[in-house]
């Protein structure tokens, strides 16, 4: 199974660990969390990052998600992506539930993953009223 590994600036990773628990249970298998604080280093980070990434990789493979492109946290898990370490930015609660449902059954497919994290994204206003609209469309035949 692959292993998963949340990064971020601040709290970001720990929140959504915090949901994570709240739908799969609080032990999650090979998953752990690395947040960048004011009072790290790149440096402490980068240190920090490595052995959770060790601890979550049973040999096959793990994927870091980050919390945005060209911060520190991704910067310093760029050194890190090899064959087997995959490296996916702009996370979002969607995606990670997407690898959750499939690591154990199947091989982890980056680009479905990120698909999903990027399909979650919507205007859920304009939603709600063209479907409200479409619905009362209905009603007037």
């Amino acid at each position: 199974m692959v292993g998963l590994v949340l990064i971020s600036h601040g709290k970001m990773a720990e929140g959504i660990a915090d949901s994570l628990s709240m739908l799969f249970g609080a032990d999650l298998p090979q998953f752990e969390i690395c947040a960048l604080h004011e009072m790290n280093s790149p440096q402490e980070f980068h240190d920090e990052l490595c052995r959770k990434v060790a601890k979550v990789d049973s040999g096959d493979g793990v994927l870091i998600f980050a919390d945005m492109l060209g911060g520190t946290p991704c910067n310093q898990a760029l050194t890190l992506v090899n064959e087997k370490v995959h490296l996916i930015v702009g996370m979002n609660l969607p995606m990670i539930l997407e690898l959750l449902g499939m690591r154990e059954t199947q091989p982890a497919e980056v680009s479905a993953i990120i698909e999903n994290g990027r399909q979650a994204i919507q205007d859920a206003g304009a939603l709600f009223f063209a479907q409200a609209g479409s619905e009362s469309d209905e009603d007037d035949d």
